[in-house]
């Protein structure tokens, strides 16, 4: 369509901008979520020694050294996001989207039978990744030879995106405290992951001579995917010490189903715009879908001050080779020889993101958080269609307050993340899929901003039963 669809410059401008929005699902991004009350304002500076029940996800050793069942709540994480393009709409009007979503983290909680002995179960649900919208723009344009078409005088471009992406992690944790020090332990995760892609362009143009334009340009793909992975994880924990490893095993893939839709067509009588492409019409389903994740390790260790305990974790996670979303196949329309993929695929590039925290005892029962941590980006070429388009890296600082109301622990807190980059990858995308780009590269603009509400429930005091205080326990802290 490159050489014959002009009347595409001014709709293609609109697809590359909402292709942009999908920055909203940090597709190529590991820790723009953390999963913990003291996790998010700790900035997922976790890893050395987490005395609390999110262990289960950032080192499910440490859960072996806890003292007291708990659940924990972070139910009410609100984020407003929004991606910037400048120069979007033309020169000096930027092109804005905003959104505003509720999102819950985790849930999570821990057993205690006998026959366990010295050993711990716990639980957890938590919301890996999750967002939906639908967005739509539309341009009117009048002038003379629009496009390049020769006599289009008007012309009018209607783009619609409508994507989601879900996924949830459930894991049954186990830990063993194998001194009074030293804990380890496993976390098979079960994935959940569904995602969904829908573009639709529709143009329209016309000539004072009763010429009349009218193209469609649609795609979408659907996936729907289970696999497993595991986290295993120690910590050691001495006063005024504790140290951390974790490493998290690709994911093996146990179900997966999917379908791809392609549709293109246009009409223009009366224009001269050369030989127009062949209609397209092909809907593929019950295909074989894919995803997964790399090898990752992460090291993490904690010092405490007097009344100030420092956080610092790094966590380093291996390249992903490429692979297809969804398994479908190549088809050439009628009367033209002209192959069309319509295959999306993923790879990652291998990244290190660094985590620093610092935890302040305000009072008996009151904490402040103060932390910064790195999202890179980790997206990578692929041989076909790249499904993932956020290459941008990303800053986080977080900040906040952890007090006690009884047995009780509320959370209350921010995160506010920013980052940007120029990118040529919107316009070879375009260019990949036959359309011409107006703009060789777009600057790109994010923001977020995170509130997080949570609480921990512990259903044993531990005065109650003489176990070691941990730093989620501040009156007891204070009490010595």
């Amino acid at each position: 369509m490159a050489r014959t669809t002009r009347w595409g410059r001014g709709a293609a401008l609109g697809v590359g901008v909402l292709l942009s929005a999908t920055a909203l699902a940090q597709d190529a991004h590991y820790n723009t979520r953390q999963f913990g009350d003291r996790a998010w304002l700790l900035g997922g500076a976790f890893v050395g020694g987490p005395d609390d029940i999110s262990a289960v996800y950032y080192n499910p050793g440490a859960l072996g050294l806890l003292t007291a069942p708990e659940l924990e709540l972070t139910g009410s994480v609100y984020e407003y996001t929004r991606v910037t393009v400048v120069d979007g709409l033309g020169s000096g009007r930027n092109l804005g989207l905003s959104d505003v979503s509720a999102v819950p983290s985790l849930i999570a909680g821990s057993f205690r039978f006998d026959f366990l002995g010295k050993s711990q179960l716990a639980y957890s649900l938590l919301t890996r990744q999750g967002f939906s919208y639908s967005m739509e723009t539309r341009g009117v344009h009048a002038g003379t030879d629009l496009a390049g078409v020769t006599g289009m005088n008007a012309l009018s471009t209607d783009v619609q995106l409508d994507q989601s992406v879900h996924e949830y992690w459930a894991g049954l944790s186990w830990a063993l405290p194998v001194s009074k020090r030293l804990g380890v332990g496993l976390s098979p995760f079960l994935a959940f992951r569904e995602q969904e892609l829908s573009v639709q362009v529709l143009a329209e143009g016309s000539g004072d001579a009763g010429q009349r334009l009218l193209a469609t340009l649609g795609r979408d793909v659907q996936l729907r995917h289970i696999r497993l992975l595991l986290k295993l994880g120690a910590s050691y924990q001495q006063a005024p010490w504790a140290v951390g490893l974790t490493v998290t095993t690709p994911s093996v893939g146990l179900w997966g189903q999917g379908s791809t839709g392609y549709e293109r067509s246009i009409v223009t009588p009366g224009f001269d715009t050369g030989s127009a492409p062949a209609s397209v019409f092909n809907f593929q389903d019950g295909l074989r879908g894919h995803f997964r994740n790399p090898w990752s390790a992460a090291l993490g260790v904690s010092r405490t001050f007097s009344r100030s305990t420092v956080h610092l974790s790094v966590e380093g996670f291996a390249r992903l080779a490429p692979f297809t979303l969804v398994d479908s196949a190549p088809f050439v329309p009628l009367d033209s020889s002209e192959v069309i993929d319509p295959d999306f695929d993923v790879a990652l590039a291998p990244v290190v993101n660094v985590a620093l925290g610092l935890e302040q005892r305000l009072g008996a029962k009151v904490r402040g958080y103060l932390s910064g941590h790195t999202d890179f980006s980790a997206l990578a070429n692929t041989p076909g269609a790249n499904a993932s388009l956020a290459g941008w890296d990303l800053y986080h600082a977080s900040t906040g307050f952890h007090f006690l109301v009884g047995r009780s622990r509320f959370t209350l807190g921010t995160d506010v993340a920013w980052g940007g980059k120029r990118t040529d990858r919107l316009s070879d995308a375009l260019q990949q899929a036959g359309v011409s780009a107006p703009e060789q590269s777009h600057q790109i603009r994010y923001f977020q901003a995170t509130v997080v509400i949570g609480i921990s429930l512990s259903f044993i005091d531990k005065r109650e039963t003489g176990g070691e205080v941990g730093a989620g326990d501040d009156s007891d802290a204070e009490a010595k």
